[in-house]
């Protein structure tokens, strides 16, 4: 009971940490202090520190206090700290194209995998994920059409026969649903979704592999460009400024 407080407590740190309530390079309040905002015992405060701390996201320096790390000193696969970091590290914006750059180097060679090892369970479940995403922008379901999306490039990992490659995405699965989210919203957003993925399922049926490569590229070049659209008109954030310089300063 006292750890799964001691979690909350955690995150509630944490979330101080990204509104830059506790910039990284500043020192946290005393524990009393601490403690008593989140009302919570001494005792559960130091778990939550200690928590943050294996995360690399607090170092704790005797005779001196408790200070939070530059982010480049976070673990970096915990999902929580990834969508803290994106937020202190440009905000939406920029999370969302270094996310899909991540996709595409990672996706484009898993395709190409596909495209050779596939198995019919493996199509079936494919075209399943496209008939969903049709039938979810029938109905102009955003959150629907997106989780069958991530459910397609899911497949395409299950299909490529490597476990590793999809334990590189995995820790970023949450953050890639937000990013479809928002690339999904108008409805030629979709169509031109469904149409790409209906041409990397047939090459993949096909076996045909410099087809799939190049129809995944395409398909995230187009993703990465409406980023930059929404971008542009304002609909993702930008986030604090000035933060990756800071970061660099430090490293």
């Amino acid at each position: 009971m006292r750890r799964r407080l001691a979690d909350e407590v955690a995150g509630q740190l944490l979330a101080m940490v990204t509104d830059g309530g506790h910039p990284p390079g500043s020192r946290l309040p005393p524990e009393a202090v601490l403690a008593e905002q989140a009302h919570v015992s001494r005792l559960t405060l130091r778990e939550a520190v200690r928590v943050l701390r294996d995360k690399g996201v607090l170092s704790v320096e005797h005779g001196r206090g408790t200070f939070v790390n530059p982010p480049a000193r976070w673990v970096a696969l915990d999902p929580a700290l990834l969508r803290s970091r994106a937020e202190l590290e440009g905000g939406s914006a920029r999370s969302a194209q270094q996310i899909t750059e991540t996709r595409r180097i990672v996706e484009v060679g898993a395709v190409e995998l596909a495209a050779q090892r596939r198995g019919e369970a493996d199509l079936v479940r494919l075209r399943s994920c496209i008939e969903r995403m049709q039938h979810a922008h029938e109905r102009g379901d955003i959150v629907e059409f997106s989780v069958a999306d991530v459910d397609f490039h899911d497949g395409l990992m299950t299909a490529a026969c490597n476990p590793y490659l999809a334990a590189l995405l995995q820790p970023i699965k949450a953050l890639v649903q937000e990013v479809r989210l928002q690339t999904s919203i108008e409805p030629e957003m979709r169509l031109t979704a469904v149409a790409a993925h209906v041409a990397i399922l047939d090459a993949v049926a096909a076996g045909d592999e410099d087809a799939a490569c190049r129809n995944m590229t395409e398909h995230l070049a187009e993703t990465h460009r409406v980023i930059e659209r929404l971008c542009a008109s304002g609909g993702l954030p930008a986030g604090r400024s000035g933060t990756p310089d800071a970061e660099q300063d430090v490293s």
